[in-house]
Formats: C-alpha cells, structure tokens, sequence
C-alpha cells in the first residue's frame, strides 16, 4: 500500500510540474528540478549517503524527466501566445 501512495503523490508532483511549466511564469515549473538538486545536494553534503548505481540512475530519470516536461511546457505556452498573437492579427 505504501508503495502506491508513493507513486500517486509522484504522478500528482509530475502533473502540477507540467502546469505549472506551462503558465506565463516559467520560474514555478522549475520549483521541482530546484527541490532534486536540494535533495541530491542534501544527500551528498549532510547526509552523506553511499550513490550506488540505482540510485544514480533513479536520480538521473528524474531530472531527465522534469528537464523535459519543463521544455515541453515552456513550448506550449509559447504556442498558445502566438496563437492569440494570430488572433490578434486577424481582428
């Protein structure tokens, strides 16, 4: 049971991430990618935890993940202005 609330608050953290990349204020997508480095910098500073290689790589998915869905969200945001550019125009 633990496992899947685990994964519902990930796909949850994930949806709201791509929302957030996709408003006019591009800075709050980036709040999710920021709290990972503060996480993996909070691991390797403080903490001091041994990387083996599946953490490296859980690590690596997900700041692959979020870079990409942030570039995504940015793209169609960038869309929706110059359609309503375009609509502008037409008027």
């Amino acid at each position: 049971m633990k496992h899947w609330m685990i994964v519902l608050a990930a796909i949850a953290l994930l949806f709201l991430h791509e929302r957030l990349c996709a408003t006019k204020f591009w800075f709050l997508g980036g709040t999710l990618p920021l709290a990972g480095m503060g996480a993996l910098g909070y691991q390797l500073a403080i903490a001091k935890i041994h990387f083996p290689a599946q953490l490296t790589i859980a690590y690596a998915v997900f700041f692959a993940v979020t870079i990409v869905l942030w570039i995504v969200g940015r793209h169609a945001y960038r869309q929706k202005e110059l359609n309503r550019m375009r609509a502008k125009d037409m008027n």
